[in-house]
């Protein structure tokens, strides 16, 4: 690959981070499938699946992604065409660990109104304490704290 292009597609966040797990043998083969371009990649992946009828574990495998990327790729492809090959990684969230004083404020917001939802609780958060989480977080949170039905601590 010519360091020109490795530098626009770092530069633009379309560098394929792990080259190295693309072992499918059009990439080892032939100059004009680049394993650092990350856009390329991932239409490859779902052309070999979709096309070619591969397997989409073995897609996965020879690109070097997990069947969950996978799904989810192709999810936004269908939906947004080409573009969605661009730009974000589609991984999943990273998770946002909340400090003692949030988690203190959930536990007492659950005891005074043990109905209230995940969600109005994520949108409590976000008002007051300007940290945006998702709301799952905040569940999982009470479910850790015993607050939730399932706890048995909550009616």
């Amino acid at each position: 690959m010519k360091e020109s292009k490795r530098i626009f597609l770092e530069k633009e966040g379309l560098l394929n981070a792990k080259p190295e797990r693309v072992s499918h043998p059009l990439f080892e083969a032939l100059d004009f499938f680049d394993p650092f371009d990350l856009p390329q990649v991932r239409y490859e992946m779902i052309r070999s699946a979709r096309v070619e009828k591969m397997p989409v574990t073995e897609a996965c495998k020879l690109f070097g992604f997990s069947r969950e990327y996978f799904y989810k790729l192709e999810r936004a492809f269908m939906a947004r065409g080409y573009v969605a090959l661009l730009g974000s990684t589609m991984g999943r969230r990273p998770i946002i660990a909340l400090n003692q004083e949030i988690v203190n404020f959930i536990a007492h917001r659950k005891i005074e109104e043990a109905g209230l939802s995940g969600e109005k609780l994520r949108q409590e958060i976000q008002s007051l304490y300007k940290v945006d989480c998702s709301r799952r977080t905040v569940e999982r949170i009470v479910e850790n704290l015993g607050l939730s039905k399932k706890g048995g601590r909550c009616s």
